[in-house]
């Protein structure tokens, strides 16, 4: 059980730096032009915006993923360990769709001020504005150099 709760956490803390490598090198990468919907939309919004972007492809393919690994770890003994590694990826997922989805672009209507998240919101703001780094999304990194950057054009930047 203790082992188990280890991969769940261990799989969820991975897949932050997984999620910045796949942002950065295959969203901005050859899955730009799905990508690019959701950086529109939230920069330059057009009237006949829908409710889904092409953007959305992506964490269905990931989930698609996940419930596959999930179905090999249920019924292939020696596979078990996916388990608890699914968990934790879905944990992350459940996480990241509530930061990313409904907390910084609202997709589930207006939301409600709080400064740890609001911190992450900054630096995703930043992302948008810039299109290169943070590409991080719980624990950003703002590289010095864009804080400044952004300090200069836009004012005053809070530290995320």
């Amino acid at each position: 059980m203790i082992r188990s709760l280890a991969v769940v956490v261990a799989a969820f803390v991975v897949m932050e730096p997984v999620t910045y490598l796949a942002h950065r090198f295959v969203f901005h990468g050859p899955g730009l032009f799905l990508h690019r919907s959701h950086h529109r939309r939230w920069s330059a919004p057009r009237p006949d915006d829908g409710w889904v972007e092409a953007n959305d492809v992506f964490p269905v393919i990931f989930a698609g993923v996940t419930m596959m690994a999930f179905a090999l770890g249920f019924n292939v003994e020696t596979w078990s360990v996916l388990l608890p590694v699914c968990i934790g990826v879905t944990m992350y997922g459940v996480a990241y769709a509530f930061v990313h989805d409904v907390y910084i672009h609202g997709r589930l209507g207006p939301r409600r001020a709080n400064a740890r998240l609001d911190r992450l919101a900054v630096a995703h703001s930043l992302h948008h504005r810039f299109g290169g780094e943070p590409y991080g999304m719980l624990l950003p990194i703002v590289p010095t150099a864009l804080r400044e950057r952004a300090r200069q054009r836009i004012g005053t930047v809070p530290r995320p």
